[in-house]
């Protein structure tokens, strides 16, 4: 697959197999401390080519099982590589001009709603609940063709517009799929990209309970891609509240791998910390990336570490990336006999985290600053609101400030601070403090879409980019070019990693006022705070390159000891405590 994805790229073949075999098992579960591997299972290839890695995931599974690993199918959800038998099938989804939609090179997006496809899928899970999978793991479920966004506006169509889609959205509403997406001021576009992540989850949902009748304990889980950072809903169909309900544990891929450049801290916190708010009862886990997929080296120990670290203070539970890394232009993974560093300052950490696993049972998050998730406003008026959602969060975040989301003010009734993009009905109660961002100096406005430019300037502008979008996926100059002037990481990086203005973030910060805990130090440090009965934990995650020195303020002295791996348990007293960070420490503080 990586070949076929990067255009004949170098693999390193012996690295990729060994990670099927006794050897690959024994790293992962004893090296890496994992109990749960991602198996390759379904790519899209048409079957001729991939009934033999049917073979291997089968043989696989049972190395895995028996180095007490259960193993995930992974399955293709949303586009086919177009080769062989798969040449002659109807499956594939459309775009208004008629022609096929591409998911890099390769492959082409199919049709959520062609029966073929559906039947196909529903092959696929069962033939991997036969091979031995424990749970089955649904790649990518984007609707059709994705909308690009330049510059405040959307370019590009969204879903399918074959004569089944057209139909079917025509039976529902009564209108024609919009070829233009302009949510923010077009009831049309809006109802049909509800429609849209409606069928997305209706399926789904109907291949879910598919795999559970015929295996009741099957762990469902999809990639929710980057639900957060970018308006999933909108490019891709993904409805992360809905898709929660389907799945047994959500999986967030993102490019927040921790990271902090000075003034841009990237980070997964925000997008686990909006998850919690979404995702209800169900569990989640989530995979950060740097760069992305073929521009990523092995990260560096620490960074592994960080990563874990952030993940399990805010909540949810780390997977590795272990393949897609590049070294030397070669195609490598992981588990490759190279990293053996790497692989055990995974298992450290996932061996420290398991001695201490009661620490993170039965606990509710107890942030004095709740933020307060804004809803379908969101992806609708995403040039305006996400400069504001994701500037607060990134603003609390840099000044060590534990926060939370919300969905709705009666959520935060316990908090000390309410924040909002927008003023509030006084109707809707809460006791505390409460601040509208829209109200603050520096905060006022966003981005609007689709300002300055003429209508014939602007489509001119979208077929420019859209052409060279689709050159991408199948020119290798095109590709070379783009990859060489790092345009592509214009799409895959979020602009919202970049902090505030200095004083638009002293403007918030002091019209919140003094809030505890808190941490201090010279760079930023994640802070977390979580209750277990009368017990509080605080997580305390160093963004840093290096150790650093930091300080957390009570608002009462208080007494308690400090976990950290590596360290021995060390006990405090007082109104503050002042510590090195390394990467990741928990306090935990006695009663009151």
């Amino acid at each position: 697959m990586n070949r076929l994805k990067f255009m004949g790229a170098p693999v390193d073949e012996a690295a990729h197999l060994e990670a099927y075999t006794e050897e690959g098992a024994d790293r992962v579960a004893s090296e890496m401390g994992c109990n749960w591997a991602y198996l390759t299972y379904n790519w899209g290839f048409p079957p001729e080519i991939e009934e033999a890695d049917w073979i291997v995931f089968q043989k696989a599974a049972e190395i895995y099982h028996k180095h007490g690993v259960r193993v995930f199918a992974y399955i293709q959800t949303s586009n086919a590589v177009f080769a062989g038998s798969h040449r002659s099938r109807e499956w594939y989804a459309r775009d208004p001009a008629g022609r096929l939609i591409y998911y890099y090179t390769g492959r082409y997006m199919t049709c959520w709603l062609h029966p073929e496809w559906q039947a196909h899928l529903r092959e696929r899970i069962r033939e991997a609940i036969r091979y031995g999978a424990d749970g089955i793991f649904f790649d990518n479920p984007w609707y059709g063709a994705q909308p690009l966004y330049l510059d405040g506006r959307w370019l590009g169509p969204a879903g399918c517009y074959c004569p089944r889609c057209r139909a079917a959205f025509r039976q529902a509403w009564g209108l024609e799929i919009p070829r233009r997406i302009h949510p923010q001021r077009d009831e049309g576009v809006r109802l049909y990209l509800r429609w849209r992540a409606q069928t997305v989850s209706h399926v789904l949902a109907a291949l879910a309970e598919e795999a559970r009748s015929l295996k009741p304990d099957v762990v469902i889980s999809a990639n929710d891609f980057d639900a957060v950072m970018r308006p999933s809903f909108l490019i891709y169909g993904i409805d992360l509240a809905s898709l929660a309900r389907i799945q047994d544990v959500l999986m967030i891929e993102s490019f927040g791998l921790p990271r902090w450049e000075g003034v841009r801290l990237v980070n997964n916190a925000v997008t686990v910390r909006t998850a919690r708010a979404l995702a209800g009862n169900t569990p989640i886990s989530t995979i950060a990336y740097d760069r992305g997929i073929g521009f990523d080296e092995v990260y560096p120990p620490r960074r592994f570490q960080q990563f874990i670290a952030e993940a399990v203070a805010c909540g949810a539970i780390p997977v590795i990336k272990g393949t897609e890394f590049v070294s030397k232009g070669v195609f490598t993974v992981l588990t490759a006999p190279a990293y053996s560093r790497e692989r055990k300052a995974i298992g450290d950490y996932h061996r420290w985290l398991a001695e201490h696993a009661d620490l993170f049972l039965g606990r509710e998050n107890a942030a004095p600053v709740v933020l307060l998730y804004p809803g379908d406003a969101l992806w609708i008026e995403w040039p305006r609101m996400a400069p504001l959602y994701f500037g607060a969060a990134q603003t609390l975040l840099a000044a060590g400030i534990p926060w939370r989301v919300v969905r709705s003010p009666e959520e935060a009734a316990k908090a000390a601070v309410l924040v909002s993009l927008e003023p509030l009905s006084p109707a809707m109660g809460f006791p505390g403090r409460r601040v509208v961002l829209q109200e603050l100096r520096g905060w006022r406005s966003g981005i609007r879409a689709g300002a300055a430019l003429p209508l014939s300037v602007a489509a001119l502008w979208e077929g420019f980019a859209l052409r060279l979008y689709r050159s991408y996926f199948r020119s290798r100059w095109t590709r070379r070019w783009i990859d060489r002037l790092g345009l592509v990481h214009f799409f895959l990086q979020s602009p919202y990693f970049r902090l505030p203005s200095a004083s638009a973030r002293e403007t918030l910060i002091g019209t919140i006022g003094p809030v505890f805990p808190r941490v201090a130090a010279a760079h930023p440090v994640l802070i977390e705070v979580w209750r277990r009965g009368a017990e509080e934990q605080i997580h305390l995650v160093n963004y840093a390159e290096t150790p650093q020195e930091v300080t957390i303020y009570f608002e009462a002295p208080r007494r308690g000891v400090r976990l950290s791996p590596y360290e021995p348990v060390a006990p405090f007293e007082g109104s503050y405590l002042a510590f090195v960070l390394d990467v990741y420490s928990i306090l935990v503080l006695e009663p009151n």
